[in-house]
């Protein structure tokens, strides 16, 4: 609310500067985010130029209540001026009267608690207030440091807000709720987590299928955890923290013979699963704790979707045991051959993990998909880049998801061959390229070192153009 009173006015046109002064203890916070004057730094010289159009918004500290502003013609709760820059440069170097807002000690101060509920398939947020000791005429809530002519009132219990989500960017924001009975006024400000889908509201209508995700090729061999002759220089956690959703792993059994016929990890327990790439003894790690920490992730990131894509020469069993382990097996998504449903409708079923398997295991795991059921791939074998084809490798293209192989392939991790083939123009052509040959999607971008390059800025320019 913005009003205009003749007598704030008549202060106002003698002067550009306009003190703010506390009674009490609480914050004066402004719509703008530029007049604000904290409890801490009062009295605040507020100086004002250009326009002065803003709202005031008293917050009060915990045990006290805002009474009431001075120097503000009786409005109530908040205190808005609307003065025009001619009349502030015009009388430059005046000072008007103090605004004074009154806060007031009471041993049963209003306490305002806050419920959210968040709807990617809608992009919505709803946050439901409840408010102890007094019944509230009204309950404002509103985003601190935007406009207040965004502000959202409800009159009448139940106090509900419904909010379009895509107003913000993804992420914490803070948000004032401000409840009031006629004679008092509680305050409280709240961190609001707004999430998106994959880091976008725009992904979040987009079924799985048209989305692509930066996918590591050998995720668990990573210089962080010491293997020798890695593929990625961060660990899975570092991987998903810096922006990949897919991931490549390869499991095996102690005691198993590897293609070379070795025997691997031959000291640990028989059955026992493992992450590890051809060669154990050069690194690995248990299942169960590389699935953890895609767990946390998952745990602590509400909005994101995650692919695993399993080079497996384990059991399906012991493969859903590890799952199980970890709490992972919570977040398993289960295709049911028709259309793929959309980011938004995955968060919002807490299904955001797809899992498959290079080996069919249906009907016993469901959720292990056969990925040569839904995939096709680019070849995996390219020594230099003009091996590179967009041809397919394995798989029906005509299937709904496409594996872009784009790593090229040594004895050990390289480096300076990540480099050259994950950084553009190499990268952005031969994507543009291989979707127009296939005139699909290249779902997943598989890279090795995917810290290296342009890998993440590519994929994300890319969805926000939209589906192929």
């Amino acid at each position: 609310m913005k009003i205009l009173v003749a007598l704030i006015l008549l202060i106002l046109v003698t002067a550009c500067s306009h003190p703010q002064e506390i009674v009490g203890e609480g914050d004066i916070i402004s719509s703008t985010g530029k007049n604000d004057c904290f409890w801490e730094d009062r009295p605040c010289a507020n100086h004002v130029t250009g326009d002065y159009d803003v709202t005031y918004t008293a917050l009060p500290k915990e045990g006290w209540v805002f009474s009431e502003w001075q120097g503000c013609g009786g409005q109530f709760p908040d205190c808005a001026f609307n003065v025009p820059s001619s009349t502030v440069d015009s009388l430059w170097g005046k000072t008007a009267p103090a605004l004074t807002a009154v806060f007031t000690q009471s041993a049963n101060y209003p306490s305002i608690t806050t419920a959210t509920t968040w709807s990617a398939a809608d992009a919505t947020l709803t946050i439901d207030v409840s408010v102890s000791t007094i019944t509230p005429t009204s309950v404002r809530f509103y985003p601190r440091g935007i406009d207040d002519e965004w502000v959202e009132v409800v009159t009448s219990a139940p106090f509900s807000f419904t909010i379009d989500a895509t107003a913000f960017e993804p992420g914490d924001h803070e948000m004032l709720i401000i409840a009031n009975d006629g004679d008092i006024s509680a305050s409280k400000a709240e961190i609001i987590t707004v999430s998106g889908c994959n880091g976008g509201h725009h992904l979040c209508s987009r079924p799985y299928n048209q989305v692509r995700y930066p996918t590591t090729h050998n995720a668990m061999s990573n210089w962080t955890d010491g293997w020798v002759g890695p593929n990625q220089y961060l660990d899975i956690s570092g991987q998903l923290a810096l922006g990949a959703r897919g991931l490549m792993l390869d499991t095996w059994e102690a005691g198993d013979s590897n293609q070379f016929g070795q025997i691997q990890l031959p000291d640990e327990d028989p059955e026992k699963p493992f992450l590890c790439h051809a060669v154990c003894l050069l690194g690995n790690m248990p299942l169960a704790d590389g699935l953890r920490e895609i767990t946390d992730f998952l745990d602590a990131n509400t909005g994101e979707v995650v692919t695993i894509i399993f080079e497996s020469y384990i059991p399906a069993d012991i493969t859903a045991a590890a799952f199980e382990a970890a709490d992972l097996k919570k977040y398993t998504y289960q295709h049911d051959g028709g259309e793929w449903p959309t980011l938004g409708q995955m968060i919002d079923a807490g299904t955001r993990l797809v899992v498959f398997q290079d080996v069919s295991v249906y009907p016993s795991y469901p959720w292990q998909m056969y990925v040569w059921d839904y995939a096709f791939e680019t070849n995996y074998a390219a020594v230099t880049p003009e091996d590179f084809s967009c041809n397919v490798n394995r798989g029906n293209p005509n299937h709904d998801l496409f594996i872009f192989n784009n790593f090229l392939t040594s004895i050990f991790g390289s480096p300076a061959s990540a480099e050259q083939v994950n950084s553009n123009p190499f990268l952005v052509t031969r994507i543009n390229e291989c979707e127009a040959v296939r005139a699909a999607m290249a779902n997943f971008v598989t890279v090795d070192f995917i810290s290296i390059g342009d890998t993440i800025i590519t994929v994300d320019e890319l969805n926000a153009l939209g589906p192929y």
